[in-house]
């Protein structure tokens, strides 16, 4: 499990899966507003083209993310 869905899981007490499936809307929702970058925050957030069902990867790097964010 990511360090940023295991955040979402103990901030907000949802279960995993359902964090893996908003890390995989918003990763959809700033792609789209961000066409340019989708290639970048599928990386950073581990996610694909399909949205949460690959978290494969950016582990190390969610980490990093969610430190500068505040998390």
């Amino acid at each position: 499990m990511s360090e940023l869905v295991k955040q979402i899981v103990e901030k907000t007490g949802i279960p995993a899966e359902q964090a893996q499936q908003v890390l995989g809307i918003v990763a959809g929702f700033v792609k789209q507003k961000f066409p340019q970058f989708g290639g970048q925050i599928d990386s950073v957030l581990g996610t694909s083209g399909e949205g949460a069902d690959n978290n494969a990867g950016g582990g190390n790097l969610l980490g990093d993310l969610g430190s500068k964010l505040g998390f």
